[in-house]
């Protein structure tokens, strides 16, 4: 979980630096361009499409997040009082209430720093094809690491853990697609 957090805190650093670089060498052509204008004029539209698989990505990148987190937590749960969230049923109903609070998380992140806005991180970067495939492929790796997840929150205590270290590793693969576009315009900008 560490690394997994890691490398987001990493993947919205160099966003961050990828952005700042621009605002840099445009602010020495001219000196009256606020960030919030820069992000406005470099912004570029991938079609709604895109938009929408990327937003469900990072909704379902939320939702695997707490999933992951969820299994050596039931026994918690339940002798707090929550012992629906500890059946299928409970936990397909536990995954829309997380995925209702991402999409207000994102949709609120829009009036964050620019850097910060997890639903609009594409729009400032020039994405081919097989890289909005590789951003739109997560959404699969991250539905595959919530089965898991679930799997292991039902069957609870007897964990398996080749099931759980899998979930872990498709969730790390699953964030390293998500961030594919800023890490390429990184290397590209490095070189």
């Amino acid at each position: 979980m560490i690394a997994l957090l890691l490398l987001l805190v990493v993947g919205l650093a160099i966003h961050w630096m990828n952005f700042e670089r621009i605002y840099r060498r445009l602010s020495e052509l001219s000196s009256s361009v606020s960030r919030d204008e820069l992000y406005e004029k470099i912004s570029t539209q991938h079609g709604s499409n895109f938009s929408a698989m990327a937003s469900a990505s990072w909704v379902a990148f939320f939702v695997a997040l707490v999933y992951n987190i969820l299994p050596p937590r039931i026994p918690k749960l339940l002798s707090l009082g929550f012992p629906m969230i500890a059946s299928y049923y409970g936990l397909v109903l536990f995954a829309v209430l997380v995925a209702i609070v991402a999409t207000i998380f994102l949709y609120v992140s829009r009036g964050f720093p620019v850097w910060l806005r997890l639903s609009d991180i594409y729009s400032i970067y020039p994405m081919s094809l097989n890289d909005k495939r590789l951003c739109t492929l997560s959404i699969l790796l991250l539905w595959i690491s919530s089965i898991s997840s679930i799997y292991n929150s039902i069957s609870y205590p007897y964990v398996s853990w080749m099931s759980e270290i899998a979930s872990w590793l498709l969730l790390l693969v699953a964030l390293v697609l998500l961030f594919i576009p800023v890490f390429k315009e990184f290397l590209e900008a490095s070189r």
